[in-house]
């Protein structure tokens, strides 16, 4: 019985999806992806398209719109595809950012029960007051402000109940999208959209773990410990589970509140220091940043300190990507296209292969030559981060996940900064972290020590050499040495190779049956119809059918 509500609640919100799509003018979609309903019924009933006056909003306005009615997993889709500049045109990017994730709350009764179930315990039994009006609702949980019985104040989020069931169903049919797109729609081959869809069901499915918001919660609480311009609140690990966290209650104004600000008097320009100065030490000195800093989630206290809010989703940065975004800047500043190059081949932005290309290499000095004899302190990071990744895509790139993620959330940051402060300038920031970089490089303690990494790398691969040639040669005496080749655009190739030998077995299928059909006709065997032989009519008539089709493929390719 489970299996079968499961199933049911699959179709059911298979068809709302549909309908949603539809209904806000995305019907090519659901015939691109296949999804269009195939029982009689189903046709008949569909939905009508929506009203006359959408259609005088943009197409990036109404997917917006549709996946802001279609819940919790694609608004959190439309948010990841917000960051993914190298494939969506800006209006859409723009568009995309705007998706808000607020719905009504549930029911403070539902609250309890998700509280009391967690804990084991009546909510009285933790907490000496409960606020039941939520803060904030999201469609993942909402927010409450309480106290514990020890007299601390604390915030508590509470996860919506039955939101898991919904986004794994979600989840389900997303992924058969994917499957279906990457085998029958040509233009998805070069996209790696069951990657995509994987990666965005494991950052989803954090997010639904409120136990790894909390370490990530935790980590930055430990980073920041001490500091005087950057505040995190405290977990509360005895009163946190996965459905239930409890965090330090944090007062402050929201960060683009200048009202507030202003009347706190508070000074706009230092607060966009200390945003600025705290991204950069997240980024240079931790590796470990707040990757979703948009102004919801950041407040500032009567100090002057920013506090960060929501963790669900951090990036994280290692010694290769922080060594090559401090190389790729040096190479702009030294025109050295080699540098540049040799950099987005490590960070794995584009292949040895693709490096070759010489169309790349001319793009690329393009791009220096924009920023070349241009001090550090006046070049845009995120500006350039966006260029780079623009150009690395047109080559046949593919950006990773951790780089596009990196890369939005400093947009987001940056745009804020540049709210509070109109002369805002993130390059004069960076520039001391560069300098300091360079400078640790050339130092004898850091030469020594990368020369004996470099030298003990070697000594492991001299040992493993003999053992590793061992192996090849057992495996050729045996003969299950194999060799892998990796064909590189050679896709339409295939495809075409594909369509023409298919053409050519039916156009032999006909030629048989139009040979068969004459020696049945010449035989005069039983049975007849007009004193014909019938099976001759027969080859004839699957003869013709065949026949004509091929023609009408033919002449749908265009390619004749």
């Amino acid at each position: 019985m489970h299996l079968l509500d499961k199933e049911y609640a699959y179709v059911r919100r298979y068809r709302e999806i549909v309908n949603v799509l539809i209904r806000h003018g995305f019907g090519y979609l659901v015939d691109r992806f296949g999804l269009r309903p195939s029982r009689l019924r189903e046709r008949i009933t569909r939905p009508k398209p929506f009203k006359e006056q959408l259609f005088l909003l943009s197409e990036a306005e109404r997917l917006r719109l549709a996946l802001e009615e279609l819940g919790t997993t694609f608004i959190k889709l439309g948010q990841i595809l917000s960051t993914r500049y190298d494939l969506l045109p800006e209006e859409y990017i723009k568009e995309l950012t705007k998706l808000q994730d607020r719905i009504p709350p549930f029911d403070y009764s539902e609250v309890r029960k998700v509280v009391e179930r967690e804990f084991g315990i009546s909510i009285e039994g933790i907490f000496v007051s409960f606020d039941p009006v939520p803060l904030a609702a999201a469609s993942i949980g909402q927010v409450h402000r309480a106290r514990l019985l020890e007299g601390d104040e604390v915030i508590v989020k509470v996860m919506r109940p039955g939101i898991e069931k919904i986004i794994e169903i979600d989840l389900s049919i997303l992924m058969s999208m994917a499957r279906f797109a990457e085998k029958h729609i040509k233009e998805t081959k070069a996209l790696n959209v069951i990657g995509s869809v994987e990666e965005f069901s494991r950052i989803i499915r954090q997010e639904l773990d409120y136990i790894h918001e909390a370490q990530n919660a935790d980590r930055f609480y430990l980073n920041f410990a001490g500091s005087t311009t950057v505040r995190i609140p405290r977990i509360y690990w005895k009163y946190t589970t996965k459905h239930v966290l409890t965090m330090e209650f944090l007062e402050g104004i929201k960060i683009l509140d200048f009202t507030q600000l202003d009347a706190a008097g508070l000074d706009r320009k230092i607060i966009s220091t200390n945003l600025a100065n705290a991204y950069l030490k997240m980024i240079f000195e931790d590796g470990f940043y707040h990757a979703d800093p948009h102004p919801g989630n950041i407040l500032v206290s009567k100090e002057g300190a920013i506090i960060f809010l929501d963790f669900g989703m951090a990036g994280h940065i290692d010694h290769v990507l922080r060594e090559n975004l401090v190389n790729i800047m040096i190479a702009i500043e030294r025109d050295d296209i080699d540098l540049l190059i040799d950099s987005i081949v490590e960070m794995g932005l584009i292949s040895d292969v693709a490096a070759e290309n010489s169309m790349l290499r001319v793009h690329i000095e393009d791009l220096i030559n924009r920023y070349y004899d241009i001090r550090v302190r006046f070049i845009d990071p995120t500006a350039f981060l966006r260029d780079l990744i623009s150009v690395i895509t047109k080559s046949g790139g593919r950006i990773p996940t951790n780089v596009m993620l990196l890369s939005k959330a400093l947009s987001i940051a940056d745009e804020i900064n540049r709210k509070l402060n109109p002369d805002y300038n993130f390059a004069e920031y960076l520039e001391p972290y560069i300098n300091r970089i360079i400078e640790e490089r050339t130092r004898l303690s850091h030469i020594a020590s990368e020369t004996a990494k470099t030298a003990w790398d070697f000594i492991r691969l001299l040992r493993s050499l003999p053992r590793r040639a061992s192996h090849i040669l057992s495996k050729a005496e045996k003969g299950t040495l194999r060799i892998e080749l990796e064909h590189q655009g050679l896709e339409t190739a295939i495809e075409e190779l594909d369509i023409v030998s298919n053409r050519l077995s039916v156009s032999l299928i006909i030629s048989a049956l139009i040979v068969g059909s004459s020696l049945i006709i010449q035989s005069n065997i039983a049975p007849r119809l007009w004193e014909i032989p019938l099976f001759g009519i027969l080859g004839f008539l699957i003869a013709g059918f065949l026949g004509m089709g091929l023609v009408i493929s033919i002449l749908r390719s265009g390619k004749w």
